[in-house]
Order: structure tokens, then sequence, then C-alpha cells
């Protein structure tokens, strides 16, 4: 309202006028909810009646120094702020007030001439007439708050769910955002172009992850597994292609539940366009014929008085000729739920999106070295576009409308150097001595990462032929610079003393295994060596090591892989050790080593992947077993879930993952297998319960057999395959026997001889309306049940069967009913009876019974007359 309604003041004039006017204003204040109880949280608005003449979205001035000042039902005063005004020309505070009585609030706003400050760019101040008044202080009016000792009842929020859920999450449901985090790719997967949760790691907090190896569904991304025929066994031919770590087949993508990803059915030069996949049922939703491949996906939260709410979007570079796919020089934009065209962005310099960052509402944030200048620079989606909507586009520079609203140009093509937020220029020499001097192998500082506000770089002569960092070796020194994220200021440049001729990785990194950091600390790795020393993003002085892990394997030396996540970095090696080390002090917490790999294996354990393929969420980091190499083809891999904690194993599946990791989104976490070439996905699924009956002859003391099933519904049980070995619905499986359950299932693996069920209780409600449990029983690997039981009572009987789930399933309950009759009485004839004579059949009776004892008692007395001697 406040929008429309000064949006008449909001347009310049025609001519500046002169001399500088004093503008009286107006302020505002309220505080809500009122009354309020003791300890609870008041909101605490206030504004001035007009915006800053010059503020649009994130332009121009704004009102400040304003203060809010509070006084207490004890006469005392205290004074909030001061605060800045949005573009509205208001703000707003909490209180929490901590006694009985009446409170005021009063806004005071000292008074401001408009600076001009912060221009749209491209503004001519000589255009704007208000710059140079100044608006005169005011006071608004006085708010009285009343507050309780009673709270005051609060809206309840639905718990987090128990059962099965899907997207869209109902927008009351606030809190379910710690279980709804997506995964948009920003950061790069080894050798691909998207894959990794952000820009320098693959940990998920906002997310559950799969307790148990249940696999929703599969889905093929190419042809996988043996060939047959004239190919045979052999462990180096009779595969499909699968297992190369240079070319990856599968760098996903999760938003609004839905999975997006390139598809790759043969060379990695050779994409076959976009797949669109319910995340859920693995049901594809749409494909798009491109030869783009996919680079990130974004969730804009747009926020303007005149708009707000998430949008989402794909963006995408077209594919080179490179199988390692070279940046490109252009980024185009699509519609996430549709696949359709946008716009595209041009004019980009040539290097690789690995940097790609979020800002606080989801706009695109990309750091990167413009070698051309040795610069710094920032540059942000978000501010492209709309310079673009209201500058090039319709030619109008950008206004209140074009600003306030978001409004891509359908089908336009925007100039990249209109997202450029800043540009700085970088160190080219320290203490005297040149980062830059081509002909010698110094070419300046380059991009490492982003982390906790700062921009990392670093620069180190390579002695040996490799080029890319993460194979570099050191030639005995290393250049390393911090830059502020925010504004591009050097905070720090150091030359670090390094161990000549061996691989320095800074850890681990977003494209290639290189950068470790989180937490603001970096961690450096010295591969040759296998020791760890950790130093502070924010001064680059050093905060702890070197450290030796312990007992590593040698075949460790070779490749060290990482992710951060609440301030542990948890590293894994090539010889199959795992590490977790606190980022604050480079303790060891703790230690886990791989069981040995048997006949196949050469490194004495089952050997780790060590690229970009391990991922942290809800407490599990998830990280694949394989042989770097192929062929020949590794057996028995495993994908490991291990307990962030402990370093304890939670599951593990016959699996291998070759170079992406896996992303976890809504619960369920999706991996390509290398063994078949499909993507999998692992989650709690739906189960269905059955229950029944004898509907007929029930008596109160006729034994009652109860049977029923309990069956697992998830998208997966209807695959053809699996629909037809289990015609009967695929059983639901007690957790510990579900990974070895599912590789008979779905990896066509022998079928164990052990497995065991669900369990499930019976209850009922009789006829008095009692409701009670008459037993629980365990399902059997075909996933029946059956229970036998007496009912007490006649009458009417409800019976409940009740599986509650378990780590693998979401519950799921099933009724039937049945009447108990009473228990029946024999019946001397069939003839009926006359009521009429009932009284003659009385004395008859009695008759017959006395003379019936005379009989007896007669007899008895001549026989013991016999008996005396």
């Amino acid at each position: 309202m406040i929008s429309i309604g000064f949006s008449m003041i909001l347009l310049p004039g025609a001519n500046a006028h002169s001399p500088a006017l004093n503008i009286p204003t107006y302020a505002f204040c309220s505080a809500s909810p009122n009354p309020i109880g003791i300890g609870q949280t008041v909101f605490v608005n206030f504004w001035i009646n007009m915006p800053p003449p010059t503020a649009s979205a994130q332009y121009g001035d704004r009102w400040e120094n304003m203060t809010v000042i509070v006084t207490l039902p004890s006469g005392t005063t205290a004074t909030l702020g001061p605060f800045k005004s949005d573009a509205t020309g208001g703000s707003h505070t909490t209180y929490i007030p901590n006694s009985v009585g009446n409170y005021t609030f009063q806004m005071i706003f000292p008074g401001q001439t408009l600076a001009g400050n912060n221009l749209t760019p491209g503004t001519d101040p000589s255009t704007i007439p208000n710059i140079g008044d100044y608006y005169q202080p005011s006071k608004s009016n006085v708010y009285t708050l009343t507050v309780q000792q009673q709270p005051i009842t609060t809206t309840s929020v639905n718990a987090l769910p128990t059962n099965y859920w899907t997207r869209p999450i109902y927008a009351e449901n606030n809190n379910w955002y710690s279980i709804g985090g997506n995964w948009l790719g920003l950061g790069e997967s080894s050798f691909a172009t998207t894959g990794m949760y952000n820009e320098s790691t693959n940990y998920n907090p906002y997310t559950t992850a799969p307790n148990t190896a249940h696999i929703l569904w599969t889905k093929a991304e190419a042809f996988g597994g043996i060939i047959g025929g004239e190919f045979g066994s052999s462990e180096t031919s009779s595969n499909y292609y699968s297992t190369s770590q240079y070319e990856p087949k599968f760098a996903p993508i999760i938003m609004q539940g839905i999975l997006y990803y390139t598809m790759y059915p043969g060379s990695s030069t050779n994409p076959a366009g976009w797949a669109a996949v319910d995340l859920q049922t693995g049901q594809t939703l749409w494909t798009k014929n491109t030869t783009d491949v996919l680079v990130c996906g974004q969730i804009l939260d747009y926020v303007t008085p005149n708009q707000y709410g998430g949008l989402t979007y794909l963006w995408s570079e077209p594919q080179t000729s490179s199988a390692l796919g070279a940046p490109s020089s252009t980024l185009e934009m699509w519609d996430a739920m549709t696949g359709n065209y946008i716009l595209t962005i041009t004019g980009n310099p040539t290097m690789s999106y690995s940097s790609l960052t979020e800002d606080e509402h989801g706009g695109l944030a990309l750091y990167y070295v413009n070698s051309t200048d040795n610069t710094l620079d920032m540059w942000n989606s978000t501010r492209c576009i709309n310079l673009a909507s209201g500058g090039s586009i319709y030619g109008a520079g950008p206004s209140l409308a074009d600003s306030w609203q978001w409004r891509p140009p359908q089908g336009a093509s925007i100039d990249f150097g209109l997202g450029i937020q800043w540009s700085v220029p970088l160190a080219e020499n320290i203490s005297g001595n040149s980062l830059i001097d081509y002909a010698n192998g110094l070419f300046g500082l380059s991009m490492a990462g982003v982390e906790s506000g700062v921009v990392l770089l670093y620069e180190e002569l390579t002695p040996m032929s490799e080029t890319m960092p993460v194979f570099s070796y050191s030639s005995g020194w290393i250049v390393e610079a911090g830059y502020s994220a925010a504004t591009g200021q050097q905070l720090w440049i150091t030359n670090r003393t390094e161990t000549p001729y061996s691989i320095v990785a800074l850890g681990a990194s977003q494209n290639l295994g290189y950068f470790t950091m989180g937490n603001g600390v970096s961690v450096e790795i010295t591969q040759s060596t296998l020791s760890a020393t950790g130093y502070s993003l924010t001064t680059g002085k050093q905060l702890w090591g070197p450290i030796t892990l312990p007992n590593a394997n040698p075949f460790d030396s070779l490749g060290l892989q990482s992710v951060v996540a609440n301030g542990k970095m948890y590293l894994w090696g090539y010889g199959g050790d795992v590490y977790a080390i606190d980022m604050t002090n480079g303790t060891i917490v703790w230690h886990y080593k791989t069981p040995s790999g048997g006949f196949e294996s050469p490194y004495g354990t089952e050997p780790l992947w060590v690229f970009t393929v391990g991922t942290i969420a809800d407490g599990k980091l998830f990280v694949p077993e394989g042989h770097m190499y192929s062929p020949p083809l590794f057996h028995n891999a495993q994908q490991l879930a291990l307990n962030i904690t402990d370093g304890s194993v939670v599951w593990n599946i016959d699996a291998f993952d070759t170079t992406s990791a896996p992303a976890i989104s809504d619960g369920i976490m999706t991996t390509l297998n290398a063994y078949d070439n499909q993507i999998y996905a692992y989650g709690m699924g739906p189960s269905k319960t059955t229950v029944s009956a004898p509907g007929v002859g029930i008596t109160t003391s006729t034994p009652v057999t109860i049977t029923g099933t309990v069956t697992d519904i998830s998208a997966g049980s209807k695959q053809e395959a699996i629909a037809a070995n289990f015609p009967n619905g695929l059983p639901c499986i007690s957790d510990a026997s579900m990974s070895q359950f599912m590789e008979a299932a779905y990896m066509q693996q022998q079928m164990p001889t052990n497995l065991t069920g669900v369990p499930v209780t019976i209850s009922v409600t009789d006829s008095n309306g009692n409701s009670y449990d008459i037993g629980t029983v365990q399902s059997n690997a075909n996933g029946f049940y059956s229970l036998t039981w007496t009912p007490t009572i006649q009458g009417n009987f409800t019976i409940t069967a009740t599986f509650a789930g378990t780590q693998s399933y979401y519950g799921s309950s099933a009724n039937t009913a049945f009447y108990a009759s009473p228990t029946s009485t024999a019946v001397a004839t069939s003839q009926p009876v006359n009521l009429v004579s009932t009284q003659n059949y009385i004395m008859v009776g009695i008759i017959a019974t006395i003379v019936a004892i005379a009989i007896v008692g007669a007899i008895l007395s001549m026989l013991i007359l016999r008996k005396r001697p």
C-alpha cells in the first residue's frame, strides 16, 4: 500500500529546483501483538510518511539514524537503534518486555539531507531534483503496549512429518524448512559442470538422509552392465561404458522435489539433453533436446515492497568440444518448472563457474579473476537482469516499476558486464617479488574458493609438466591471499614454505578436489607427507598443525578428498582411511578404515574413490568405495554411510559411484551406480498393510485367524522386473535385512535365506467400544503375517492391523470386521415345544426322578445284603 500510495512521489520532476527545500516529515510507530505476555517477542514497526525519493529496490538513499524510545512501566527508558530504513522509508525491530504494565514506544527521526547515495547505476544525479533537499526531524505517535503476566497464545505449528510426504510443502508449515533443503549444484563435481551442493562442499544441512539402503526407484542413465554375447566375461571389455573418472555421466541438481541432470548416454562430448524427474517416483516430467549442459539451479527469493517470494531457474552453458568442459562465454536462463528458455547472458569471461555462490536472496554471485587487467571481479545475476530490464530492453533506464518487480525479459541477450558489482585490483607482487612473469610460469593469483565471507586466492609455480592444480607439484612455496567477499578489499597476503616436489592440496576443491574450507578455516594437505595444517581465512595465520594422519595407508598419498560440516573436516583417502578432524584445533576425532579388499585388491583395504564423491547430510557421511581406474572392473565396491559422530557404519550396499557425489534433498539420496549405469534413489518409502478375518462362523469359543500382508509400494515396486518377480507385492523387510534384500531385488544378486520381516500390531475394538492390542507379530520374507485369537464377548469387532514404520518405510494400517456369536448349546429334539403342557412335563419329570431314586436305592440295599457273611 505504501509503495502504491507514494509511487507518484518517486517520479522525478522535469526540472531541478533551487534553492534546496525544507520538507516536513511525519513519523509513525506501532507494536504488536498487543497485549503481550512477559518474555514474549514484540514486533515494533516504524516509518516515515514518504520513501526516500531516490530509493529504487536495492539502490538509492535510505532514511538513517532512526531510533525508538521505549518507556518501561517503572518510568525508565531504553533506546533502540539507530536504524536505517528500507526502500519504502520504514524499518522494524523486536523487543522482549520483562515486567507487567504499560510500555510506550516512540520513533525519533533526526532529519536528513538527501545525499544521492548508492544511486541506480547509470543514473545522472543532476536529473534528480530532490538531492540536496532537507527532510525535517519528526517524532512519531506514542504507542502504548499492555504487558500481562500470562503469555498470549501463538499460532500452532505442525510438527515435522512422520508419514509419507511430497512437495509442495504447505506454506503454513514454516518449520519444515529444516528438512526441505534443495541441491542447487552451485559447485562442479570432478570434470562436470555442476553437481555439488555449493561451491565449496557437499554438505546439505537442511534435509534428512537415508538410514538404510532402501531403494525407492532406479532409472537408466545409459546402457550399462554386461554387454553379453561375443564380448564374453572379460573384466576389461565385457561392460558398457560407465566407469570413466574423467567423463561423469551424472551431475544432479534438485529443486522443489525435481531432479534435473544432463543426459550422457554416450561420450561426454555428446550430451543428449536434460531430464526433469520426480524425486519421489522417478517419473520423467519432461525432457529437453539441447546441446547445452546444466551449470546450476537457482531459487531467487525476490523481496521488494511490490513483490516477494521464490522463483526457480536453471542455468546452462553451451557444450564445448573439450571432454573436460572448457568454460563458455555465454550463460542461458531457463524456467525450472517447464524447461522453457528465458534469456542469455553474453560476453562472459571464459572461465569456470565453479565459484558461483548465492547472495542472501538467492541471486547468483560469481567471483572470478579477470586475467586481462588482473582484477578480482564480483558479478551478480539479479543486478545484471534488473539493469537490462530497465535499460537496454525498455530504453528508459531503471525505474521504480522495473526494479520493484522481477521481470526477466523473454528472449533477451544481456551483456554480462551489467552484472559486475565491483572490480578491484589484485596484488601483483609480494615482498618486492613479482607475481606475474609469464615467461617463467607466474600468471598471478588464481581463484581457490569463497567461504566465511573470504575469497581465497593462490599462486604456485609448477615445476612439472602438469598444469591442473590438483596434480601440481610444489616448487617449495605457495602464495595465498584473502579478499573480502563483500567489498573485494584485500585482507591479507602471505608466502608459505612448502615441501618441494610434493603434491600440496589446500584440502579438497570445488572442481578437482583441491580446497577444504569451512568455519573460517582453510586446511592445507601435503599428500607426500600425509599431513594437514589449518590456517585462518580472515587473517591467513596458522592455527594448528602440521598434524600427521595416524596409521594412514600409503595409498592415501595418491589422493585425498574431504567435506566440511559442523566445524569438522571429514577426510578420506585412496587407501581406505576416513578421518574426522576438528577444524579449530586439528584434533583427530575418529579414524575409520575400510575392511580388507580380498584377493582382488592390491591396496590391502577396499579403496575409497577420491574425486568429489562424498556427501554429508543428517549426521551421515556418504562415500563410495571403488578402484579409481578401470579396467579391470572392481568387484564388491560399497556405497558407505558412516556416522559422523563416531565413524561407525550405518549401512552399506553394493554400488560403484564413479565421479559425482550423491545428491540429497527431501530425505532422498540419488546417485549413479556404474555397475549398471542406473540412477538409484534411496530413502524411506510408503507401505501398504492389509488385514482379513473370517466373516462367518465365529463364536466366543472359536479361535479366529487374522491374516494380512505388509508391502512396499514405492515407485520401484511397480518397475517391470520387480513387479514380475514379486507378483503379490514387494514385501517390507526389516532394516537389518535391507541391504541384502535390495541387492537381490534390484541388482540381480542372490536372494538371502535369512530375511526377516517387520512387526505388525493387531488391535480390536469390541462391541462395548473398548479398544486394546491383542498381539504383535512379525511378517515373513513374503510380507505375510498371521495371528490367532479368541474373542471373549459376543458382538461386532473391528480389527486394526498397524505397521508403525521403520527407518526404511513409513507406516500404514488397515481394518476389517467380524461378528462373534454366543457359544451354541445342543437341543434334545427338533419337535416344537408345547408351552401349554409345560407343567405336565415338569410333573412327569419329577415323578420319573423319584422312581429312579427309589430303584437305585433298592438295588443298593440288595447288594449290601448279599455281601454280608
